[in-house]
């Protein structure tokens, strides 16, 4: 199956669950709900316009202003994430119903209406917090023991940078803060493991202008996400070397003859363009094995063919699930899911939890974060 097959099948996925969420929340609401004809009126309008939203999201993030775009957005991103944790929450809870029916307890039209209310304060809590812990960004810090760096070699600090997406929501205040961090952490090097851009950058100048001022004297260097490819390729292209990042597509670079650093295109670039060979195993065969080799790649995939030729894998991709119990699903498409894994002897996997967020605008038990991390000398 091609790509644009497998983008027109998640495409029918997303619509088939999106609508039988919201029919799971209108028959919910039907059910324990009695307004009059004006006022039930102006709800289901209400209602159609904001499950509508994430249509119109698309459209002004490729051709309309910003700030509707931050607007339309905002509002059905939310409403996707409240659809989510309704089912959760109210589904349990429907579920233990079902139960007790079957041991011959039945509820009553009142029991309903209060599981519906308890729902939504939980629900309205849940998403409240949510918005306040998609700000907190954490700052992990990393120790990689290694005898590869040459001796009197300092150690080694980096960056990762990751799942940033800026976008109609997430624009300068989100770049200063990361400003910030780096001015404070003072790293050697600055990496960015993808997903840095979507479409409609809130104030994309100043954006491109703070992350300018973002200094390391060993570089600044970015790989590619899925995104980058959503966003359109030349858009991210020159986003990203505009900020003063070097894009690596499928190559390697030696950083002042200490480690050598490879960068992977997303797999995503086959739906774009099934010319670009994406082998990694052809780059890494080929390098100095004596020197470490830090890979970034976007997802936290692993070529087990790859193993011998690396010494640390830097991912993100997953936003550790973003909002729990989601987090619960991401862990069976990525068993790597966030943190720092020990794939062999020599070789390790660090996927970062994400800086941003994706679609809905917040995090539930899965904090964003910039990882700080030191190769340091073992010699």
């Amino acid at each position: 199956m091609n790509g644009s097959w497998i983008f027109i099948l998640m495409v029918i996925v997303f619509i088939t669950v999106y609508s039988l969420l919201n029919y799971y929340f209108l028959r919910k609401h039907r059910n324990v709900t009695n307004l009059k004809p004006f006022p039930g009126i102006l709800v289901k309008l209400v209602l159609i316009t904001i499950i509508l939203t994430p249509v119109a999201t698309i459209i002004f993030s490729q051709h309309g202003p910003p700030f509707l775009a931050a607007i339309t957005g905002f509002t059905g991103y939310s409403w996707l994430a409240f659809l989510f944790l309704f089912l959760v929450i109210h589904g349990l809870a429907d579920l233990g119903l079902f139960i007790l029916k079957l041991l011959g307890f039945a509820s009553d039209p009142k029991t309903a209406r209060i599981l519906f209310f308890i729902t939504l304060v939980l629900n309205i809590s849940i998403l409240v917090y949510g918005s306040y812990e998609a700000r907190q960004i954490r700052i992990e810090y990393v120790n990689v023991p290694t005898t590869k760096l040459p001796i009197g070699t300092k150690n080694l600090k980096l960056i990762q940078l990751s799942d940033i997406h800026f976008s109609p929501l997430t624009g300068p205040n989100t770049a200063q803060t990361l400003l910030d961090i780096v001015i404070q952490e003072k790293p050697d090097l600055i990496v960015i493991t993808g997903d840095l851009l979507d479409s409609g950058i809130k104030k994309e100048d100043e954006v491109i202008s703070i992350l300018q001022q973002m200094q390391a004297p060993k570089g600044k260097y970015a790989i590619t996400g899925n995104h980058e490819f959503f966003a359109g390729i030349e858009k991210s292209t020159s986003f990203i070397q505009q900020a003063g990042f070097k894009l690596l597509r499928n190559e390697a670079v030696s950083v002042e003859d200490k480690i050598t650093l490879v960068g992977m295109d997303d797999p995503t670039v086959k739906r774009f363009d099934e010319s670009i060979d994406i082998a990694e195993g052809k780059i890494l065969k080929n390098l100095n094995h004596e020197k470490f080799t830090l890979l970034l790649k976007h997802q936290p995939r692993i070529e087990e063919s790859s193993l011998d030729y690396f010494d640390l894998q830097l991912s993100g991709h997953t936003h550790a699930g973003q909002i729990f119990p989601f987090t619960l699903l991401v862990k069976i498409a990525f068993p790597y899911l966030c943190g720092m894994y020990q794939l062999d002897t020599d070789t390790q996997l660090y996927v970062s939890r994400g800086t941003g967020t994706w679609g809905p605008p917040f995090r539930f038990l899965a904090p964003p974060e910039v990882t700080v991390i030191s190769l340091v000398n073992g010699n």
